[in-house]
């Protein structure tokens, strides 16, 4: 992808980011929600309707708008223990969140599914990973990074990502409780899809975990699409995966925070230059 430079370029601020994630939001989840009236009880048409047609839109706007901003690049690749210090250890993230997927899917009743309800659900939950990715981990993380490290990259951009899920919550009239709860598993996915671009250098790993992860938790048995926690089968993997994915959520806050710290002191020690 080639970068279409604005002869103005879009200032890399933190509230540019934020304004992007809030229209990401109001159309994905408000109007997302308003389409679903006609969909008349029908899950699937449901799902059709507050994706299939909202998240093109939002891709094409998200992808516009970084090329003609300039940021193609930095939103869609990023540095990785391939071309850094050597953080080896970052790999088992996007391995973990395989994992997770590859559970969510055997935990599907794939015998009582159609082949049209299982395409739209793929290709809607695709789109949710394309959508929610570019603006979350790539357009967010660019104006964070604008004026600030990498740590408080992660948590801006996890955060977020977890708050902007509130939305939909509160249109499926759950509990306080469950929203909370939610919006912290929601969170933590959040700082893993964050790690799994950090590991591997390209946004398109998080986008595929993402989309398919969600493809298996609208597929779940009883599921309606509801909740977005890292598991949803309750089975022992599941359990150790989503323990393994919170140590490794923590590893990255302890490596990020060691990162910055080490570029802070490499920037006072580096002597300015003679004018």
């Amino acid at each position: 992808m080639s970068d279409i430079r604005h002869p103005k370029s879009v200032p890399r601020m933190i509230w540019v980011g934020l304004a992007a994630v809030a229209f990401y939001v109001l159309l994905a989840a408000v109007g997302g929600n308003l389409l679903s009236v006609f969909a008349d009880g029908d899950e699937t048409l449901d799902f059709a309707l507050s994706h299939l047609l909202v998240l093109p839109i939002l891709i094409t706007v998200g992808v516009l708008f970084t090329r003609r901003a300039g940021w193609t690049r930095d939103v869609w690749t990023a540095p990785s223990p391939f071309t850094e210090r050597r953080r080896w250890w970052m790999l088992a993230i996007p391995v973990v969140l395989t994992v997770q997927v590859v559970v969510l899917l055997m935990g599907v009743p794939w015998s009582e599914q159609t082949v049209s309800v299982v395409l739209i659900y793929l290709i809607g939950s695709l789109l949710i990973g394309i959508g929610e990715e570019i603006y979350f981990r790539g357009i967010l993380r660019v104006t964070v990074l604008g004026h600030h490290r990498e740590l408080a990259a992660l948590l801006i951009t996890s955060f977020a990502f977890g708050f902007a899920h509130v939305v939909s919550y509160l249109f499926e009239d759950l509990g306080i409780f469950t929203i909370a709860l939610n919006t912290l598993a929601v969170a933590l996915d959040g700082a893993l899809f964050y790690g799994a671009y950090r590991a591997t250098g390209t946004l398109w790993v998080p986008i595929l975990l993402h989309g398919l992860g969600d493809f298996g938790r609208f597929l779940q048995p009883g599921s309606n699409g509801a909740t977005h926690a890292a598991m949803s089968t309750g089975d022992t993997i599941a359990s150790l995966t989503l323990i393994i994915g919170a140590a490794l959520a923590l590893a990255l806050v302890v490596s990020l925070a060691r990162q910055d710290h080490r570029s802070r002191r490499g920037s006072r020690s580096t002597p300015s230059p003679v004018s």
